[in-house]
C-alpha cells in the first residue's frame, strides 16, 4: 500500500532540499575533490601498511554528501546508492580498525550509521543488524540512544521481540518525560511497525517530519555534516527503514530524497578500493 505523505513545511525557516544543494553545487564541487584527496591518502596508506591519517568515518560523510549531489542534481539514483555502498563499507573497515573486531565502540549518530542503507545493497542488512556499541548491553539496557539504535538493528532483520524488549526499557525510563519528548515519537514509530499497520507508521513519520521536530533535530546534526543541510536527521532513515520493511509511504518533504525510499538493489555492486572490502571474518558473519 503506497500512501501520500504531504508535509508543509516553513521554507522561512528551512529550505528545500532542491534549493539547498543548487545553492550550494559549487560546495559540492570541493566536497568531490576532497573525497578523492581522502581516497588516495587512505589508498597510499594501505598500500604502505600504515595507520589511516584520515578518517574513514569523514570518508563516510562526504561519500553520502556526494550521493546527494548525484541523487538531486544529476538524476543518477545508481550512482548515489554505489556512494552509498561505498559509505557503508568505510563503516564496516572503521569499526574493524578502531577496534579489531566488529564492535562500533560508541553509540552512533542514527544517520551516519542508517542512510548508507539507501545503498539497497540488501546483503548488508545482516551485518548491519550486528554492529553493537561497546559495553552493548550496560548502555541499551538503561535506556538511552543506544537502545533507540538498538530497535533500529533488530527491525532490519525483523527481530520484533527484541524491539518490544527495548521499547519496555525505554519506556520505563522515560515514563516521566512530557509528551511532546522526542524519544516518545519514536517509540510510537516502533510500535507503529511492530502493528505492521501501514497507516500507523504514516501517521508516525508525519509527525517525525513537522518543522518543529525536523528543526530541533538537525540544528546539531548540521554541526557536524552538510547532510544535515539537506535531509531530515530522523525521518529520513526511518522512512527508509519503513519501506526496507514493506510500508511503502510515499513522502513528499522538503527533506526528504523520495528517490532513495524506495528498495531497488542494483544488479551489482563494485568497490574499486582494497582498502574498503571487510575482512573475511566480517563477511563470515552472514553465513552464520
Amino acid at each position: 500500500m503506497t500512501i501520500q505523505l504531504e508535509c508543509k513545511f516553513n521554507k522561512n525557516r528551512d529550505r528545500d532540499i532542491n534549493t539547498a544543494v543548487n545553492d550550494n553545487s559549487g560546495e559540492f564541487t570541493t566536497i568531490a575533490d576532497c573525497t578523492r584527496e581522502y581516497l588516495e591518502k587512505i589508498s597510499e596508506d594501505f598500500r604502505n601498511g600504515k595507520k589511516y591519517t584520515v578518517s574513514l568515518l569523514t570518508l563516510r560523510i562526504q561519500l553520502g554528501q556526494l550521493a546527494i549531489y548525484e541523487a538531486k542534481i544529476n538524476n543518477d539514483i545508481n550512482k548515489a546508492k554505489e556512494l552509498y555502498y561505498l559509505a557503508a563499507l568505510a563503516i564496516i573497515k572503521a569499526l574493524e580498525n578502531s577496534t579489531g573486531t566488529f564492535v562500533l565502540g560508541g553509540t552512533p549518530v542514527l544517520p551516519d550509521f542508517a542512510l548508507p542503507l539507501c545503498s539497497d545493497a540488501t546483503m548488508l542488512y545482516p551485518l548491519f543488524a550486528l554492529l553493537t556499541e561497546e559495553k552493548s548491553s550496560a548502555v541499551a539496557e538503561q535506556g538511552s540512544w543506544a537502545s533507540i539504535m538498538r530497535c533500529y538493528q533488530a527491525a532490519l532483520i525483523k527481530d520484533w521481540a527484541e524491539i518490544e524488549r527495548m521499547i519496555a526499557i525505554l519506556q520505563k525510563k522515560f515514563a516521566k518525560l512530557k509528551a511532546n519528548a522526542e524519544v516518545v515519537y519514536f517509540i510510537e514509530f516502533f510500535q507503529a511497525l511492530l502493528s505492521n499497520n501501514t497507516e500507523a507508521v504514516e501517521a508516525s513519520l508525519r509527525t517525525l517530519l513537522t518543522p518543529p521536530l525536523v528543526i530541533k533535530q538537525n540544528s546539531e546534526w548540521r554541526k557536524m555534516s552538510h547532510e544535515g543541510e539537506y535531509m531530515c536527521h530522523f525521518g529520513m532513515p526511518f522512512a527508509k527503514l519503513a519501506w526496507i520493511l514493506g510500508h511503502e509511504v510515499e513522502i513528499h518533504h522538503p527533506l526528504i530524497v523520495s528517490e532513495l525510499l524506495p528498495v531497488r538493489p542494483l544488479e551489482n555492486y563494485h568497490n574499486p578500493y582494497p582498502f574498503l572490502e571487510p575482512a573475511e571474518s566480517t563477511w563470515a558473519l552472514l553465513n552464520k
